[in-house]
This record gives structure tokens, sequence and C-alpha cells, in this order.
């Protein structure tokens, strides 16, 4: 028996020396984790009462995430470090400091944003805001109406044009434009939105810069524009035409 527990504790203490240590959970991780939460319940809550963008509403949870977490009272409650300042001999400080406490290496909003694809937050933050002016200043009420008349009204032919456009413009920015253009017209179980969505998302990908899936493959794996055109658009077109003509072949078999 005693051999036994003493295999026993072995197997424990080398299952202890393997098995890396969680991370200890703290109130100030907690704190960060629930404010998190909130931020994004806050998002649809400010939509419908105010009418604001769910990306801006995103850009606010981030911005009020981020004033909590580089408060003096959360780095107390953190018990963050506090960095020495080196002072001159009447006390003045050497360098200009603020009496915040210091962050740790790897850690707060700054080093998370760091981790992130700052090059295609801001794209589509900007293309998003470019929309939503363009939404304000009539512009996309009189294309809708362009739209409607070039296509005689036809569902099939508006989502056709609207997915080659989203070969060049990104279908992001497209889809809402979209919601903008005839979201007021349209009743919600239209053929008009799922058209949408297949044409949006299979004509996206077209062209490498129409669809968030090309540019990551063009950055990632090195691929260049001229590549893809030559070796993936012509398929990427095929499936784009194949799948309209498949929806609109079960909506006349099973409609």
């Amino acid at each position: 028996q005693q051999q036994q527990q003493q295999q026993q504790r072995q197997r424990q203490q080398q299952q202890q020396q393997t098995c890396p240590a969680l991370p200890e959970v703290t109130r100030s991780k907690v704190l960060v984790l629930i404010l998190g939460v909130v931020c994004i319940l806050m998002v649809p809550v400010l939509k419908m009462t105010t009418g604001l963008p769910p990306y801006l509403g995103m850009l606010l949870a981030l911005g009020i995430l981020w004033f909590v977490t580089d408060s003096t009272a959360f780095h107390s409650l953190a018990r963050l470090p506090r960095e020495e300042i080196d002072v001159e001999a009447d006390g003045t400080p050497k360098r200009p400091t603020s009496s915040h406490a210091a962050e740790p290496e790897g850690w707060g909003v700054v080093e998370a944003l760091h981790k992130m694809d700052l090059t295609g937050l801001l794209f589509f933050a900007g293309v998003l805001l470019a929309v939503g002016a363009l939404d304000t200043a009539g512009v996309l009420h009189s294309y809708a109406e362009m739209l409607r008349r070039i296509c005689k009204g036809s569902s099939v032919a508006i989502c056709s044009l609207l997915g080659v456009s989203s070969a060049i413009v990104d279908n992001v920015p497209l889809v809402q434009a979209s919601i903008n253009m005839f979201g007021e017209e349209m009743p919600m179980d239209d053929p008009l939105w799922q058209l949408t969505a297949l044409a949006a998302g299979t004509g996206g990908s077209i062209l490498s810069v129409g669809s968030i899936a090309g540019v990551t493959l063009m950055t990632m794996e090195g691929v260049g524009y001229l590549w893809y055109c030559r070796r993936v658009s012509l398929w990427a077109a095929l499936g784009f035409a194949g799948g309209i003509g498949t929806y609109e072949l079960e909506r006349l078999l099973f409609a």
C-alpha cells in the first residue's frame, strides 16, 4: 500500500510539472469580463433606442472598456506595480509622467489592439461610415431607384448587379447599403434578402479585394492580385452564377 501511495504521489507530481498552471482569477479580471459582456449587450439596446449603428456601438464599448482599465482605481484594484520615477534634486520628475500605475508588458487594451488587424478594422469602420454618409445624403436612395428602372423590378437582376459590385466595393458595406436602400420598402421575408446574402457572399470572392477572406489570403499567404485573378476569379464567378441559378431553380420547384 505504501508503494502504491508513493507511486500515486509521484504521478501527481509529474502531472503538476507537465500541466501548465491555470491563471489566477482576480477581482480585476472578473470586473473586465462583466464589463465586456455588459458593453456587448449595450450595442443592440443603443441600436433600438437611439438608432446608433452597431459598429459605432462596438467602438463606444471599446472606449468605455479602455477608459475603465486605464483608470487609477482599476490599477489599484488590480494591484499593478507602480513605476519608479527619476526625480531631480528639487523633486521635479526628469520626464513627464502620469499618476497612473505602470502596466506590465503584454497587458491592457493597447497591447490587445497590437495583436489585432488594425488595417482591416479601420478599413471597415471607414467604409461603413462612408455608407452611412451616402445614405444620409440620399445617394443610396437614388441608386436604388436607378437599379429598379434598369432591372425592371427583377430581384435576380438587382442582386446579380449587387453581387458583381461586391467584388469591387466589398461585400460588407454593400450588404449594409442594400439594407439602407431597400429596408423600408421590402418585407423581411422577401426573396431579395436571401439573394442579396447569396450574391454578396459569393460575388465578393470574384476579386481578392471583394471580401475579407481574399484580403486575409493575400496577407497571410503572400498571394498576389494577378495570381488570384488568373487562378481563382473564373471559378468564383462560375460559383456565383451557379449559386443564383440553383436558388431560382429551387424556388421554381418548391415554392
